[in-house]
């Protein structure tokens, strides 16, 4: 039976792909106002904070996979089990945290550069 945040992390790791496939499709010609020194620091924070998302949530699915694999043909008790489930999964938590703050800092870069027009809306 899977995992059930493995779901989220599926929903999670397609969404950061995406967003890194768009960030990569980007070229600093596109954007003539920006030096492209600043493009290319905004495009490596950007590209690798969601490479960092998409990299944790398919690697949760798979780890998730081969834990229970093992988990069925290694004898342990049950709550070394649990706190092993435990860890993981707040260990995916925290780092989809870090990628998605990662993301927003990058967002803020891309404001200030020119790059992202969107106007950051009041109360968020």
């Amino acid at each position: 039976m899977p995992h059930p945040l493995d779901l989220i992390a599926l929903v999670l790791g397609i969404l950061f792909t995406i967003r890194q496939m768009d960030v990569t499709q980007r070229q600093a010609a596109n954007y003539p106002g920006v030096r492209e020194a600043d493009f290319t620091r905004w495009w490596g924070r950007a590209r690798g904070a969601y490479r960092l998302g998409s990299t944790v949530c398919f690697g949760k699915i798979l780890l998730d996979i081969a834990m229970a694999y093992v988990m069925r043909r290694v004898p342990m008790p049950s709550p070394v089990r649990v706190g092993i489930g435990l860890t993981l999964d707040l260990a995916w938590v925290a780092l989809v945290v870090v990628a998605v703050l990662r993301s927003q800092r990058a967002h803020a870069l891309a404001r200030e550069l020119g790059i992202e027009m969107r106007a950051r809306s009041s109360g968020t």
